[in-house]
């Protein structure tokens, strides 16, 4: 009896701290004719590391229509950007936060803005990204890190390197037909206080780097 006690016991603790993701509700943030956008929120239930409302922002197209979908992304869409979410109500509340990370170019060409830049030049058919702890780390004034942080650990802490007060703006965005996109980049976490020039000339394949 004390061990059926004890396996049930262990079999309560293991759904407990099970895993899940289940979807809440979804919004149009832009319909357009060869792509749409909507945000689509979930609650995810990771015991021990995050339990909550996250939300994704999906892009659907021709492109990505043969796309089977996961977890966090429905089928025949591609995911554009995401985060938490925590006491958001709706999705229709997260679309009104969202939309000022969105740039529509032509009906085939989109910027979003977050903590990198995605770039898509077909309708989301294929999405680039840049960010900005890829720079080179000359470039960059790190920020005081935990000890299990590299170079002294093992853990890839790059990112760190942009949060708060250190996170990066992009102004100055062009793009042009055939694949070329420039911005301007400026953060608290660069060596230059005029930040720095990045460009692409192959839709987002490689990027050039200009410190100013």
């Amino acid at each position: 009896m004390r061990r059926l006690g004890l396996a049930a016991l262990a079999l309560a603790w293991l759904v407990a701290c099970s895993a899940s993701t289940k979807k809440l509700d979804e919004a149009i943030l832009y319909d357009g004719p060869q792509f749409k956008l909507k945000v689509v929120r979930y609650y995810e239930n990771y015991p021990f590391h995050f339990v909550g409302e996250v939300f994704r922002v999906q892009c659907g197209s021709a492109g990505p229509a043969s796309s089977p979908g996961h977890t966090t992304q429905d089928p025949g869409w591609v995911t554009l950007a995401g985060g938490a979410a925590l006491g958001s109500k709706s999705a229709a509340e997260l679309v009104e936060r969202e939309r000022g990370h969105f740039r529509r170019i032509d009906d085939q060409t989109l910027v979003w803005i977050g903590s990198g830049l995605q770039i898509s030049f077909d309708a989301c058919g294929e999405i680039r990204s840049w960010y900005p702890w890829d720079l080179p780390s000359e470039l960059i004034e790190p920020a005081e890190k935990p000890p299990y942080c590299k170079p002294t650990g093992t853990v890839d802490c790059r990112k760190d390197d942009f949060l708060g007060d250190r996170e990066a703006s992009f102004d100055e965005i062009v793009v042009k037909p055939g694949g070329t996109v420039s911005f301007l980049v400026r953060s608290k976490a660069l060596a230059s206080e005029r930040g720095v020039r990045v460009a692409s000339t192959d839709r987002g394949r490689t990027w050039k780097i200009e410190p100013l």
